[in-house]
């Protein structure tokens, strides 16, 4: 029951911020407005899906960009085949879910920094790949070509950022969830337990590229032509890395505070300073890290309960 009583903010805030978002332009909301809303919903499902990996277990991954990309191309490849929509985002879930299982057969063994290697190996190898593929536009790219109203994958985008959140949250509060913090605390331990690490890892990790695939293969619709430079920039796996980091990971509302305050640093410095977000955005992850270790939104939490301890302190107010 208290388990129950923790989800039902999380649950309630996420599906109706949702629904109020996609409502947007029946609200007569302006385009730009939309647009961020949309970048903030792309990067806090590319967050979320990072966070279930490497949020929860410790495993920092580099191949998130990838996975999406993968997605990307998967979707439409598809939908230029004529293939209905939902088979197409179907597609592109279902192309990364099966890319995360070369990550996981190859790299889920290393730990640490090697496994982090392994990843961004990944993130170059598909690159070099999909620059080879003639039936992926090869150098050139992919162009998506039925065009769908700007709606649509602003609706979608919202709705998968918001059922990741919301899976985020479940997951913290599961058996499943104990046992991956258990392997981000001590592997060995949480083996030595009974706990089948391998195949919880690979679990995780392929719910994770389903949910990277899924919103990789919605921009897809959104952005209508695929460069695989920019698709598969390291970039973007930065910015799945950085949005639960700098928010908290491992936990739900965290990536959400880290794509809007990312979505925000990146307006304002594309105004003031073009080309150094990343910049400034890993000055931030640094920041964090040194001095919030586990994000804003812990940080946060932690300095209320304190002052909170405070106030209600008998002795604090007697002395006072």
């Amino acid at each position: 029951m208290n388990v129950v009583r923790r989800l039902v903010p999380v649950l309630a805030g996420s599906i109706l911020v949702g629904m109020i978002a996609a409502l947007m332009p029946w609200f007569g909301v302006s385009s730009y407005i939309r647009t961020l809303v949309y970048y903030s919903a792309y990067f806090l499902a590319l967050g979320q899906a990072w966070n279930l990996i490497s949020g929860f277990t410790g495993y920092v991954s580099f191949a998130h960009g990838a996975l999406a990309g993968i997605g990307a191309y998967a979707a439409v490849i598809a939908l230029n085949a004529e293939w209905p929509i939902v088979m197409g985002l179907g597609a592109g879930a279902t192309a990364a879910t099966l890319g995360s299982l070369v990550i996981g057969a190859t790299s889920l063994r290393l730990r640490g920094t090697a496994f982090t290697f392994a990843t961004l190996f990944f993130q170059e190898l598909v690159l070099l790949t999909i620059r080879k593929l003639p039936f992926a536009g090869g150098p050139g790219g992919l162009v998506l070509e039925e065009i769908f109203s700007t709606e649509l994958p602003q609706i979608l985008m919202i709705v998968t950022a918001s059922a990741a959140t919301i899976a985020v949250a479940v997951l913290r509060s599961s058996r499943t969830g104990i046992r991956a913090f258990a392997v981000k605390d001590d592997e060995t331990a949480a083996t030595a337990v009974g706990i089948d690490t391998t195949q919880l890892k690979i679990v995780l990790l392929c719910t994770s590229a389903a949910i990277a695939g899924l919103a990789g293969a919605i921009h897809a619709i959104f952005a209508a032509s695929l460069y695989p430079n920019d698709i598969f920039s390291v970039d973007v796996s930065l910015v799945a890395l950085a949005v639960p980091l700098i928010g908290g990971a491992g936990t739900a509302i965290g990536p959400v505070v880290g794509a809007i305050l990312y979505v925000g640093i990146r307006e304002v410095l594309q105004i003031i300073a073009p080309g150094l977000h990343l910049i400034i955005v890993g000055l931030l992850i640094l920041a964090v890290v040194l001095f919030m270790r586990d994000g804003i939104v812990v940080a946060v939490v932690r300095l209320w309960r304190t002052f909170a301890a405070g106030a209600n302190d008998p002795l604090s107010s007697t002395e006072s």
